[in-house]
């Protein structure tokens, strides 16, 4: 649903200057702390490139953001077979585990994608509620 949402955010609506945080940063944000919790005590993290979100500064293509999720998805893939679930998060800030520490990211991830979708609908952009992949499974 986050590739959807990124998909189909108009251009107007991308580095809209009348939004505080701009429909890419919530995009960037969303993907970086997803891809920053995958990794163990942020080893193996690479830095992403920061930029600024309000004010002046030069936003993010969506070319660069969907990269940015493939490269989460491809992590998810390798990463999660291989986490200790039981295992302290792994970040002194978050006193939970690996698996709670999962849990808390999708949750993270779904909230941004709905406040995503609710300036999108507020536009009137249209979005499918079942993913593209899920309905081809089905035919």
């Amino acid at each position: 649903m986050l590739k959807q949402a990124i998909l189909k955010c108009p251009p107007e609506a991308w580095d809209n200057p009348l939004d505080k945080d701009k429909f890419w940063f919530v995009a960037y944000h969303t993907l970086r702390y997803a891809h920053l919790y995958l990794k163990a005590q942020g080893k193996g993290f690479p830095r992403w490139e920061a930029r600024q979100h309000s004010g002046p500064g030069t936003p993010f293509s969506k070319g660069q953001i969907l990269e940015r999720l493939k490269l989460v998805e491809q992590d998810v893939a390798e990463q999660i077979p291989l986490m200790d679930l039981e295992a302290e998060s792994g970040y002194a800030w978050i006193p939970t585990n690996k698996l709670e520490l999962q849990l808390d990211s999708l949750r993270h991830i779904q909230q941004h994608t709905g406040e995503l979708y609710q300036r999108l609908g507020a536009r009137n952009v249209k979005l499918p509620w079942v993913s593209e992949r899920h309905k081809k499974k089905e035919k």
